[in-house]
């Protein structure tokens, strides 16, 4: 039986068994299903509504980055005490949790393919365990309120050059740099994602419509995307943010194969009309080409946010 079909099959079985009151056997049947197909058709709410109604105790995991974590978070904060595994590259994990008052039962930390490998094999090892659901929109604001909460100049648009540990690498510079210095100069307002030693490298003087998110606490900086009115981003935690929070979004990755992003982080988005992707290349050598498709993104945003017509 191919994996294709498995999914049809652990899918239709854990349905079954919530038909007829088996929540508790239901559940590595759906976790069954995620591991195949993330999304698959209904799958994360019904293993959710199945997760409450059961009596079982178990394990819930989390692989990932601050991405998954975000994903993670709507159940993770209307649970907040059960046995949470965190499987994760991300160093300060511990505190992210801890900041959002999430228990977790334990963290493993990982910084290769090969460790988190054995990771997973360990986990397996595990009686009970199985994968946390997750959920692809925000119903409420995650995060507590910020000071940036007015613009004097609109549109507000969000830039996050950087990818996520795992991706490696970031946008390229002399994009980076061309698209701010256009967007300035189209009289908008800029909120600049990213570490301080990311943003460093644009060697970026003070300007009155230019604004950092740099804090050292990435929560602090997550809070900030809901100011914006469109968020341009690589492939890391902040498109997540934006598109989980209805916000929309203009992702630049390259023209490659990932199924795993695609298929968790790309697509459904761009299925609800929230993202929009350009893929490169070579970004270093179509940076007119991507920003004028970026300033016609947000041409039409700008007419939506200040109430004119086309």
């Amino acid at each position: 039986m191919n994996r294709h079909i498995k999914k049809y099959y652990f899918y239709l079985l854990a349905r079954c068994l919530c038909l007829f009151g088996f929540y508790d056997r239901s559940l590595p049947y759906y976790s069954k299903v995620i591991q195949f197909r993330t999304f698959f058709l209904d799958v994360q709410f019904q293993y959710m509504h199945a997760y409450e109604k059961s009596s079982k105790s178990c394990y819930l995991e989390i692989h990932g980055g601050i991405g998954d974590f975000l994903q993670h978070l709507p159940f993770m904060m209307k649970h907040p005490k059960e046995n949470y595994v965190v499987v994760t590259h991300f160093s300060k994990a511990k505190e992210f949790f801890r900041v959002l008052k999430i228990s977790v039962n334990k963290i493993y930390y990982y910084e290769s393919g090969e460790q988190h490998r054995a990771i997973k094999n360990k986990l397996k090892k595990q009686k009970d365990s199985y994968v946390c659901p997750r959920e692809l929109f925000f119903k409420k604001e995650p995060f507590s309120q910020t000071a940036l909460s007015q613009f004097k100049i609109k549109p507000v648009i969000g830039f996050h050059m950087s990818t996520s540990n795992q991706t490696g690498g970031q946008l390229d510079n002399k994009f980076s740099l061309k698209l701010i210095s256009t967007l300035l100069d189209q009289k908008m307002t800029v909120v600049l994602f990213g570490t301080q030693n990311e943003l460093k490298t644009l060697h970026l003087g003070s300007h009155p419509n230019l604004i950092f998110a740099s804090h050292k606490n990435i929560i602090s900086n997550l809070a900030v995307v809901k100011y914006c009115d469109l968020l341009i981003g690589a492939e890391s935690a902040f498109k997540t943010m934006s598109s989980m929070s209805n916000i929309p979004t203009l992702v630049f990755h390259a023209d490659n194969n990932n199924h795993f992003r695609d298929r968790v982080f790309i697509n459904p988005y761009i299925k609800a009309g929230v993202m929009t992707v350009y893929k490169y290349q070579a970004l270093e050598k179509e940076i007119d080409q991507a920003i004028d498709f970026a300033l016609r993104i947000i041409y039409k945003l700008k007419l939506h946010v200040l109430g004119l017509k086309n």
